[in-house]
């Protein structure tokens, strides 16, 4: 069966009993987080890092104390910090008051193949069921929106990769004190497009021609917010990427040289690498990466997204604040 026959599951969605707001949180009690981290290797660690960094900063001064405690839905997933992480299975027990799924580098082409699909559908059913507010990243939007909607992801032609400009699309709390264009670190070989999306209910709240659909919601999923981007990511994670894609082309496991980030390094520094690259096409010799750039170099040291990045965490936040209250009041 292809993805786009299965059956929508969007009509099981709860719809929402009061607008998302944002709230003053002061003398409130914790607000507990739970972070499913897809990542492996070295990923893991860096998605740990990155994702409590803007979590953190986002609660800062207008928040309660915040708990972001970290969750790995196989069983061999790596562990970090001890007791940080806990199989996803302990969530029904624990019940935080909003989720964040990360993405993942995908082994496969389809979706439902993966070996997290599974738990990762069955924990998306549990917090639907339970109005728990979710964030999804990338690959997870993907999954989500292919189990929930039968919408399925368009493979692309080139990788959307860089630093990108998005036009945000009307007035939604999720919005808040946004405005005009942002800059959003993309970083996928896949992508959901806008029609497909608005046919199935969804709203899109920021999206350009040349990026694509940066993030969406959906009325009947209130506080939930699907991302294609990585908001989280730090001043040195595309170019960390990019090392790694030119690696795998050096040593033969990937067929092409990658293409560079748009927007992203400085102008010398893409001179020089268009320089590195005509070199290394004309003979592949592995050593030749030890020529490329340090992470850190030719890439402005405070990310031009990061204020627009908290902003939008700090609203899905004050959206898990609102769904807390709502399942108090009604439970």
């Amino acid at each position: 069966m292809s993805d786009v026959q299965r059956a929508p599951r969007i009509s099981a969605w709860t719809p929402p009993g009061a607008p998302v707001r944002a709230l003053s949180a002061a003398g409130g009690e914790a607000l507990k987080i739970g972070l499913v981290n897809n990542m492996h290797g070295a990923g893991f660690r860096d998605a740990d890092r990155q994702f409590r960094a803007i979590l953190h900063a986002a609660a800062a001064e207008s928040m309660p104390e915040l708990i972001v405690q970290g969750y790995v839905m196989t069983d061999d997933g790596p562990d970090v910090a001890g007791s940080r992480y806990r199989p996803a299975a302990a969530i029904a027990d624990e019940q935080p008051d909003g989720l964040i799924v990360t993405g993942a580098e995908p082994s496969t082409e389809d979706l439902r193949d993966e070996a997290y699909y599974p738990a990762l559908t069955r924990l998306i059913d549990h917090a639907i069921a339970r109005r728990i507010p979710m964030l999804f990243s990338c690959l997870a939007s993907h999954v989500a929106v292919l189990h929930l909607s039968g919408v399925a992801r368009r493979r692309l032609a080139r990788k959307c990769h860089g630093v990108l400009r998005f036009d945000v699309m009307g007035e939604h709390p999720l919005l808040a004190d946004t405005m005009g264009r942002i800059a959003v670190p993309h970083s996928r070989w896949n992508s959901l497009d806008e029609g497909p999306l608005t046919r199935r209910g969804y709203r899109v709240l920021a999206a350009s021609a040349r990026g694509g659909v940066d993030r969406f919601v959906h009325d009947h999923a209130p506080g939930c917010l699907f991302l294609q981007g990585h908001p989280e990511y730090e001043s040195a994670s595309l170019a960390l990427e990019y090392r790694r894609d030119v690696r795998r082309y050096l040593t033969g496991a990937a067929p092409d040289y990658p293409t560079m980030p748009v927007g992203y390094f400085d102008a010398p520094t893409r001179a020089a690498l268009f320089g590195l690259q005509r070199a290394l096409r004309r003979q592949r010799d592995p050593t030749g990466f030890d020529s490329l750039p340090l992470p850190n170099e030719g890439a402005a040291a405070r990310p031009v997204w990061r204020d627009h990045a908290v902003r939008s965490y700090r609203n899905w936040l004050d959206a898990v604040m609102v769904g807390r209250r709502s399942r108090v009041g009604t439970g």
